[in-house]
């Protein structure tokens, strides 16, 4: 059953193709997208959101519908840098997905491509999920927490030297962990992450973003890097000193911020 709801603010494709999430599929006016063992499809005109095989809550939680994102626009608009880019993408929200399978999208994403991470995803759930279908758009499930046991079938994903850091945190990981890390400090979260082989400071950041709902996280990667040399002049820095001169400066939206701005470096680089 279709149903709508209204959204100001919020734009879908920019929220969808920014990099967040891996696992849709584009058809018409459509996005199918995957995750966990969802298939839902959703489109949008104006400020209405149509979508099926899905709840209204899951859809409010997963594009951060319920978010005071007009008051962060506002707050990050005060920057002049920011405020062109803003206006530019504005409506591009942080999704809040399942944290499971952003881990493992971003264990995917350590020295790749989002080209190549949607690979990965796609190679991973066909592997281990069951099959899915909505209309004539087919897919997988993705595998639970201590469902990738074979290493083998792993590296058979194209994963590379990545499969050994998937292997090692499914060994490690439980849904209830995970959940835990959101009720805890983005700092305490970040550490505990940060203890599960293949996970570094970026990948950790986008987890806590992405997932747990610690909008402070600030991912530092390459088109970061080059971005804030740009346009804050934060030449020679390293990414550490990056992700703090962000959360000094924007606070509880550095997070946010850092969307916008990866948005636009890519956008830029890829006409």
């Amino acid at each position: 059953m279709k149903m709508k709801i209204k959204a100001q603010n919020f734009n879908l494709k920019e929220t969808l193709e920014s990099g967040q999430f891996f696992r849709y599929k584009k058809e018409g006016a459509w996005y199918y997208c995957f995750e966990r063992d969802t298939l839902f499809k959703i489109r949008q005109s104006g400020t209405c959101i149509e979508f099926s095989g899905t709840t209204k809550d899951h859809i409010v939680r997963l594009f951060g519908l319920d978010e005071k994102y007009e008051k962060s626009l506002k707050e990050l608009g005060r920057d002049k840098t920011l405020a062109r880019v803003i206006r530019k993408y504005k409506g591009l929200r942080i999704m809040r997905r399942d944290p499971w399978e952003t881990l493992i999208s971003f264990q995917a994403s350590i020295m790749s491509n989002i080209k190549k991470i949607k690979l990965n995803m796609e190679l991973i759930a066909k592997a281990h999920g069951k099959k899915l279908l909505l209309d004539n758009i087919s897919g997988h499930t993705f595998p639970k927490p201590g469902e990738l046991k074979d290493i083998e079938k792993l590296k058979a994903c194209s994963l590379g030297f990545r499969a050994k850091y998937i292997h090692a945190a499914n060994n490690i990981v439980t849904d209830k962990k995970l959940k835990e890390l959101s009720k805890k400090s983005y700092g305490q979260a970040k550490e505990e992450l940060m203890k599960i082989p293949g996970i570094a400071d970026k990948v950790a950041d986008c987890i806590c973003l992405f997932s747990l709902g610690h909008t402070q996280a600030f991912p530092v990667d390459v088109w970061i890097e080059r971005a804030m040399q740009k346009y804050f002049k934060n030449k020679k820095a390293k990414p550490k000193d990056i992700r703090l001169f962000a959360q000094n400066r924007w606070g509880k939206n550095a997070g946010l911020a850092q969307q916008f701005i990866y948005h636009e470096a890519r956008n830029e680089n890829n006409p």
